[in-house]
């Protein structure tokens, strides 16, 4: 009960940013003195403090004392971890990026190499932190899926070779000693669209990230969805040519295998994407019919996404989609022609927040999740 009264409580001081303890009595349905109780252990723990507001009209204004978010004590560390890439991200509790860090893996020789890069930059910020007198509430991480939430280890991810099985999180906790959640790094995009981002008004949206794969994260009534088997919201391998070729996920045809940057470059027989678009505005009939063909396959995979999800908006990230962006305006109006007239109009595509730093930030997001839903069992 007392975990329940104080998620509530951290749930509404968030969709406000500043609300007083009055209008939380009246929000919550809790009593004033639970209500009181409780925040003074939330500020004796340095997760909200309290700020003085004036209200009112003139100079004579009254003085409300208003609780929001401590952004001075804890500190929560997101990492995302790409394909050829990773990303660091610190921030505080309310999801300034107070420092930041990305490098290059495609020398990393799977799992093992990977940590070997990044286990030094993990152990420098961690004792930044420390020694700034501050406290990491936990480490975040995105990485490609499927996963295994119930060992914290990756389940055959499609495209990146030798991670089947590895026990991310146990080695993470093991080597850092940082308390750590690992996600689908499509689900943290949502995620951080969610908190953070386009969707922190909202309960409902999808979000579409396009690179080397193609993933999906489902936002439902403000809960990210996993599904029985955590492949809720994998876009990427619906069935988009019936006869096309087999995806490394065991299917034929997937959106992946067409409207990926490799699927890409494998229509058109070319090795770059900036090579590619450069084409297209050179009028070059190849390219040109590629690109046609790339849009065709993302306005059907969008029209079946707002079908299936049916989103208040479909988000749109990924290092494929700044080659994208210029048609955006074109896709949604193709999309308006083929869903439902009476819904036609709430067809809504938007840009994702963070763009290349989306995945980290998300990852952040997956602790500050944590912290709201179990605040008891994290804090602890």
């Amino acid at each position: 009960m007392k975990q329940h009264n104080i998620s509530a409580i951290l749930k509404h001081i968030w969709k406000h940013d500043q609300i007083s303890r009055i209008e939380l009595v009246e929000s919550t349905g809790l009593t004033s003195g639970t209500l009181t109780n409780l925040t003074h252990e939330l500020i004796e723990a340095k997760v909200i403090r309290e700020y003085q507001s004036v209200s009112g009209t003139g100079t004579a204004g009254r003085k409300r004392v208003l609780l929001a978010f401590d952004p001075h004590y804890y500190r929560i560390i997101g990492l995302d971890i790409g394909r050829s890439s990773y990303e660091l991200v610190l921030t505080d509790l309310t999801g300034k990026i107070i420092k930041s860090m990305s490098g290059n893996t495609k020398a990393a020789l799977g799992p093992e190499g990977f940590m070997g890069m990044i286990g030094t930059n993990l152990e420098e910020l961690k004792k930044e932190v420390i020694a700034a007198g501050h406290k990491i509430l936990g480490l975040g991480v995105g990485v490609p899926g499927p996963i295994d939430y119930a060992s914290g280890s990756l389940i055959a991810p499609p495209n990146f070779e030798r991670w089947d099985g590895y026990p991310l999180q146990q080695v993470l906790e093991s080597r850092t000693g940082i308390p750590s959640l690992i996600e689908d790094d499509a689900r943290t995009s949502a995620l951080a669209e969610s908190w953070y981002g386009l969707g922190r008004n909202g309960m409902n949206l999808v979000f579409v990230t396009m690179g080397i794969g193609i993933g999906g994260g489902v936002i439902s009534g403000g809960e990210i969805v996993r599904g029985a088997n955590g492949l809720y919201g994998q876009v990427g391998h619906m069935t988009i040519e019936p006869n096309g070729i087999r995806c490394e996920c065991g299917n034929r045809g997937c959106w992946e295998t067409v409207g990926s940057i490799p699927g890409i470059l494998r229509r058109w027989g070319g090795s770059d994407i900036g090579e590619l678009m450069h084409a297209v505005r050179d009028g070059k009939a190849d390219a040109r019919q590629c690109m046609d063909e790339t849009l065709q396959y993302l306005e059907m995979a969008l029209v079946n996404i707002f079908n299936m999800y049916d989103p208040e908006m479909i988000v749109l990230g990924g290092r494929l989609y700044p080659y994208l962006n210029p048609y955006l305006t074109e896709i949604q109006e193709r999309m308006r022609s083929r869903i439902y007239a009476f819904a036609k109009d709430r067809v809504l595509l938007q840009p994702s927040t963070f763009g290349p730093s989306q995945s980290a930030m998300g990852a952040t997001a997956i602790v500050l999740d944590a912290l709201i839903s179990r605040p008891v069992e994290i804090l602890s």
